[in-house]
């Protein structure tokens, strides 16, 4: 499998951590919180698994 992107570039900072890509460490973070909170609706059971 071969995934080609293309665009012009953005020029702004990039945090990736796990699953996520925010533009900072922080919003990671809270997303992390929001996610265990149940803040981002239903969440299949075998998707939660995996992130463990």
């Amino acid at each position: 499998m071969v995934m080609v992107y293309s665009g012009e570039p953005i020029r702004e900072p990039i945090a990736i951590g796990g699953p996520l890509v925010m533009n900072a460490r922080a919003e990671i973070t809270q997303a992390f919180r929001d996610f265990h909170a149940g803040r981002l609706g239903e969440v299949p059971r075998q998707a939660r698994l995996r992130y463990r």
